[in-house]
Formats: C-alpha cells, structure tokens, sequence
C-alpha cells in the first residue's frame, strides 16, 4: 500500500528526494488528481504506464515549475511563448517540440505536452526535485479522472509509492489542450 501523506504536512525536501530517487506518487493540482515520476527517469515513466494500463503509444504530458524550467527541454518560439505566459500557470497544457524529453514519454513522438500547474505545493516540489515530473490523470486509463482522493481507484492507490492527500483539489476537470504548432484546441 502506498504512503499516504497529508498535503498539509508535506515535507518537500523529503517529497522531492523520493521523486529523485524514481518513486511513482499520486498528487493534487489544479484540475485533477495526477500520478507521475520523475520524467527523465525511463523505469518509473514505464510503472506509470503499467499503473494507469495506458497504452505505449498515447504520450504522457510532463510538469515543470517555471518557464525557464521548461525551455531547457522543449523548443517554443515566441509567439508560442509569449501564449504560454498569459496563460500558465493554469490549467493548460501546450503541445510543443520536443527537445529532450524522453521517447518513453512522448511515445517517440517529435511533440510533448507541457503543463505549468497553477497550484503552488506541486511547484515548489518540482522545483526542488529539480527535475520535470510526468502529468497524467491518477485513474486507469478509459476511467473518469477525479479531483477527490475518495473517489480514485483503490487499485492506482496501492500500486504508487506514495499519496500526497488534498481531499478535494482543483476544478474536476482535465487541462484546455492546445496545440501551438496549429494553434488548434485539442481539448
């Protein structure tokens, strides 16, 4: 059973050397639950996918705590920037050039989709793990994903390493998609 941990007693120093260390976790942000890893590590980017039963060939999306964080891995130019930074943080992800995330996370596509959550505790743990964490909806893959640690499978839970428990987070629903390659609303 994974470590349950109350959100409002999150040690982040200790948080962010698990994530180093390759541990798959559950946490809140700013739309729904999401379970993720460290992005740059290929053996927990795979346990998230056996975990949610997602398919290798749908890509992941990844998190990062600032823009300068972001840039390091992907390429955006500035009208794509400057989209970007109206809205994010916030409860967007951007379809944009990969630079060097890995193929295991974008399932080997050219594109990757990044997300600057507007939800503070989840930033400065990414910002101290000082590496971009995977984003994915915290459910099995075809389920409804959920805002409410009550309402998550209890299979998901057992199988993370650890649960950073909110209650109730954000707004119940997935990110606004957009592609800036086309400019096109995904989702």
């Amino acid at each position: 059973m994974a470590d349950i941990i109350d959100a409002k007693s999150l040690d982040i120093k200790k948080i962010a050397e698990r994530v180093r260390q390759g541990q798959v976790f559950i946490y809140p942000t700013d739309t729904v639950y999401g379970i993720g890893c460290d992005a740059t590590n290929e053996a927990s980017v795979k346990r998230v996918y056996a975990i949610k039963g997602r398919d290798f060939k749908k890509p992941l999306s990844v998190a990062f705590s600032q823009m300068e964080h972001l840039i390091r891995f992907v390429s955006i130019n500035e009208t794509g920037r400057e989209t970007m930074a109206g809205k994010l943080p916030g409860a967007y992800t951007f379809i944009v050039k990969n630079k060097s995330i890995s193929p295991g996370v974008t399932a080997s596509l050219g594109t990757v989709g990044v997300r600057i959550p507007d939800y503070q505790p989840l930033l400065s743990l990414i910002k101290k793990a000082g590496v971009p964490v995977v984003t994915t909806s915290a459910n099995l893959s075809g389920e409804v994903p959920s805002n409410d640690i009550a309402n998550l499978s209890p299979e998901i839970l057992k199988k993370a390493d650890f649960v950073i428990d909110a209650g109730e987070c954000g707004s119940g629903k997935p990110s606004t998609i957009i592609d800036l390659s086309t400019g096109k609303k995904i989702r």
